[in-house]
């Protein structure tokens, strides 16, 4: 069977993407020195090396979690272009960033733009030249790994399929074995056949007979054989992803309903402190006039403090600056029947706990300043779920709850979505759900976009 786990194969893969890194460096050199004026590199060695080394470290990091070393894995082949992309993408602009922080810019920009392409069409191709390879050698007569399947029902089935589908997978079933076969025969089987491995698979219930599959995992493991048991869970599950942990000195399955990129929520951390940084000097510049303002038109504080809800139901205290009146929680169940929303969330176009300072910086969503200073803080983040009161979780039905299931945001999908229009919770969690689903940092930077015009656009109460 294909060996998934080699050190070796994984370093000299890495170590030969290192040498392209490098030839695709003095080949940029090269033909960009031969169009443009160029800075000699003995002048400038330095810089040179900190945008070769500082790229190829980065990469050789995200090369990593992506898997693009790892070449005996049996999922290799998949999305290889698209996961070679992203970690040019990653690496690329954090090397970008790493240039842009030195000292004295004497680094052509030219010359990085075209090490990069130049290095990514390199290690792409080596890529597909590896595919390919590994693909006919996999295939070929010499290389096909002979398995035996044992099992029923649709998993089952679908297994021997995707098999016979996929020939460069290199492996070929010879042998198919119901559930009901007898143990003395399935080990007769194994002596007299050429099999590497087993794969079992079996329905989550079976009524009808009263099996156990101990005792063929106990014959395999008396007679040498591999045997790999699939776990029919997925199907239990919706949508729902299963990652497979090795957890407290056990192999367990675990079951999410996000699946959050590690490096792109570093991108996001980053993405939220600069973007709080300047939100926090925006706020320090309007607090005075809009301190006074608040001051003058009601009694009562500056901001507005209340413990929200956030991820997976961490309470947190959301900072705003006040725009109704210090009584406006008390007045909420008075106003209850005048709620335009239907579900669990409150909405009145002319709310008359409203003060009219507070109308003009809702308006503007300048009430909403404060709240970067939760995200500062790492409560809330710049794009997420609004973050619901506890009243409102009290009234959630099931299925509503995973939208508190990130960090909650400052804007979100929701909100550039036509949030003056929608009145019906269920489509606001449906919006949110969606955001949850599809998450990506540029969808992100997308919804911040739209948010910019949303909030200056005429009429807007966003």
């Amino acid at each position: 069977m294909l060996k998934n786990h080699s050190a070796f194969i994984k370093q000299l893969t890495a170590g030969l993407d290192c040498l392209l890194i490098l030839i695709a460096f003095y080949t940029s050199y090269y033909l960009i020195s031969q169009v443009h004026e160029f800075i000699p590199f003995i002048s400038y060695t330095m810089n040179y090396w900190v945008m070769l080394v500082g790229f190829t470290f980065f990469y050789l990091y995200f090369a990593e979690t992506r898997s693009l070393f790892s070449i005996l894995q049996f999922s290799w082949m998949n999305r290889l272009l698209l996961r070679t992309v992203k970690v040019f993408c990653y690496a690329g602009a954090l090397g970008a960033a790493l240039l842009y922080l030195m000292p004295t810019h004497s680094v052509n920009p030219r010359l990085y733009v075209s090490f990069v392409l130049c290095a990514f069409l390199f290690i792409s191709f080596e890529k597909i030249i590896i595919k390919i390879v590994s693909a006919r050698l996999r295939s070929s007569s010499s290389k096909i790994t002979p398995i035996m399947v044992m099992g029923r029902g649709r998993a089952a089935a679908q297994i021997c399929q995707e098999i016979d589908n996929h020939p460069e997978w290199g492996l070929r079933i010879v042998c198919k074995m119901d559930i009901s076969t007898p143990v003395k025969e399935f080990e007769n089987v194994i002596k007299n056949s050429y099999v590497e491995e087993i794969f079992f698979c079996f329905p989550r219930r079976i009524t009808s007979v009263n099996f156990s599959v101990d005792p063929y995992i106990k014959s395999c493991e008396e007679m040498g054989r591999p045997a790999r048991v699939f776990l029919n869970m997925p199907s239990v599950t919706n949508f729902a992803r299963w990652d497979y942990h090795h957890f407290m000195g056990r192999p367990t399955l675990i079951s999410h309903t996000i699946e959050l990129d590690p490096d792109q929520l570093v991108f996001k951390r980053i993405f939220d402190i600069a973007g709080a940084f300047f939100g926090i000097i925006l706020l320090l510049i309007l607090y005075f006039p809009i301190a006074v303002l608040i001051k003058i038109t009601s009694r009562g504080p500056v901001f507005f403090k209340q413990v929200r809800m956030g991820r997976n139901g961490k309470y947190f205290v959301m900072h705003k600056f006040r725009s109704m009146h210090c009584n406006a929680e008390v007045k909420r169940d008075e106003l209850e029947n005048e709620n335009e929303c239907k579900g669990a969330i409150f909405k009145m176009k002319d709310d008359p706990r409203v003060t009219l300072i507070g109308k003009v910086i809702r308006k503007f969503s300048i009430d909403e300043l404060p709240q970067f200073i939760d995200v500062m803080r790492g409560e809330m983040s710049l794009v997420g779920t609004r973050p619901p009161t506890t009243e409102e979780v009290e009234k959630y039905q099931k299925w509503h709850h995973r939208r508190i299931s990130i960090k909650p945001g400052m804007t979100g999908l929701w909100q550039v979505s036509g949030r003056n229009r929608i009145t019906d919770f269920d489509e606001i969690v449906k919006l949110d759900l969606k955001y949850i689903d599809n998450w990506r940092i540029w969808l992100d930077i997308k919804i911040i976009c739209k948010t910019m015009f949303v909030l200056f656009r005429r009429g807007s109460a966003y």
